[in-house]
């Protein structure tokens, strides 16, 4: 088996590595969630969800002894983060159908870790679906075992005419002195302070004790490293956020992404709170607001998927009271420590991607004070000090006590059945 790096320059070479995401996406997941496009696939392999250094590498057919389709049998991406958690790298093969069961996945996730070591890595990250040979690979290996991720799917065609409304109407009294905002595409220069808090409010999700630092963002990284998906990627990303009127603070944004091939699926981004504005239902409030507006945003849209930490009940009850029903099986995150397995000369089963998405290039479409259901109108905050502070540094529920998170990962496709999947990583 011969592996190689893909040369992005080569258009044949990347399409014929999308197929093999295609063909995975298609034999592995049970919701029929459609896989990426190509032009967001060659973002994620160029870029990455974060514009983390990342290196992609592929298995050449005719350089393995089973049979199969030509071209490309396998691919790989390893991530090596730049800013913070540079003591790790994240790893994701896939393995075309046609070429399972024959060490392929071994030998890039071999190949993966000795990336990891040569970067300086101790620990390569990844994850496998619950139940799965890739799971009771990965423990026979003692790999340390994180979070589970449950995927919830919205299906907007069981919902009620108005029940978004409704939500709304029920969430306003609780929001009094907050403005909604809206725009399409990438952060918004005024935004990108408020984008940053949020961001940053993700770093009190629940997530694996000691595992990560924290993200630290600011305006300057959003306007760098943010809304890959939708500058590079072709996605049409949709942000809804709830201004605090006093402050001027972003308390509250909320994040969807379609795909303009896909018209019928929606992937929820992130969903933040953050602290100084907890306990207003603004969660609640903005991801309503959100489903009220793709109805007329995005007509066909059918589904919406989402993935939340297991442990995060304050999340999973706000998508619960939208309508988001359990799409079994989760997603088991592991940890594995490089110099070990090398040393042994062990090989391991690919486990999963990164999930991190962010929006994209943007136009204001919602004025702050636009009247939600069951609110009174507000007058209009001047732009020069609608964004002014950063938002705060945490995100945290509606109706949560101190110390409490409410928080949502992006969605993406879930990891790939028996271990070969492609999920997400923070």
């Amino acid at each position: 088996m011969r592996i190689e790096r893909v040369d992005m320059a080569d258009g044949d070479l990347v399409r014929a590595c999308h197929a093999v995401h295609v063909a995975a996406q298609e034999a592995d997941d049970p919701q029929q969630e459609p896989p990426f496009s190509l032009q967001l696939f060659t973002a994620l392999l160029t870029h990455g969800w974060g514009y983390d250094p990342a290196e992609a590498w592929y298995v050449p057919a005719g350089s393995t002894a089973a049979a199969g389709p030509s071209g490309v049998a396998a691919w790989c991406r390893v991530v090596l983060p730049d800013l913070e958690n540079r003591d790790r790298a994240f790893i994701e093969p896939v393995v075309h159908p046609a070429f399972r069961r024959r060490g392929i996945g071994r030998g890039l996730l071999a190949h993966g870790w000795r990336r990891a070591a040569a970067g300086g890595r101790r620990f390569l990250d990844g994850n496998a679906i619950q139940g799965s040979a890739g799971e009771a690979f990965a423990r026979s290996l003692g790999a340390e075992p994180g979070i589970v991720d449950a995927r919830r799917i919205l299906d907007l065609r069981k919902v009620p005419a108005g029940r978004f409304a409704d939500l709304q109407a029920q969430a306003v009294p609780h929001a009094a002195g907050y403005s909604m905002l809206r725009w399409t595409g990438a952060t918004p220069e005024a935004a990108l302070g408020g984008v940053a808090g949020v961001l940053n409010a993700m770093n009190d999700a629940p997530r694996e004790e000691g595992w990560f630092e924290d993200d630290i963002w600011d305006a300057d990284r959003v306007r760098a490293r943010g809304d890959m998906s939708v500058r590079l990627g072709g996605q049409l990303g949709y942000s809804v956020a709830a201004v605090h009127e006093e402050t001027g603070e972003m308390a509250a944004m909320t994040q969807v992404f379609v795909d303009p091939g896909e018209p019928a699926w929606g992937r929820q981004g992130l969903t933040g709170v953050t602290r100084p504005h907890r306990g207003h239902r603004l969660g609640l409030l903005t991801k309503a607001a959100m489903l009220d507006w793709l109805a007329t945003a995005e007509p066909g849209i059918e589904r919406i998927e989402t993935n939340n930490a297991e442990a995060n009940s304050y999340m999973i009850a706000v998508n619960e009271t939208l309508g988001y029903e359990l799409a079994e099986p989760g997603a088991q995150f592991f940890a594995l420590p490089v110099r070990g397995l090398l040393a042994g000369g062990e090989t391991v089963q690919p486990f999963a991607q990164q999930r991190l998405l962010r929006a994209a290039e943007c136009r204001l479409v919602w004025q702050d004070g636009a009247q939600c259901p069951g609110s009174a109108a507000r007058p209009r905050v001047p732009d020069s000090g609608l964004l002014a502070g950063d938002g705060g540094d945490r995100g945290l529920p509606e109706n949560a006590q101190q110390g409490r998170v409410t928080l949502e990962r992006a969605a993406f496709p879930r990891p790939r059945a028996g271990g070969r999947q492609r999920g997400a990583s923070r």
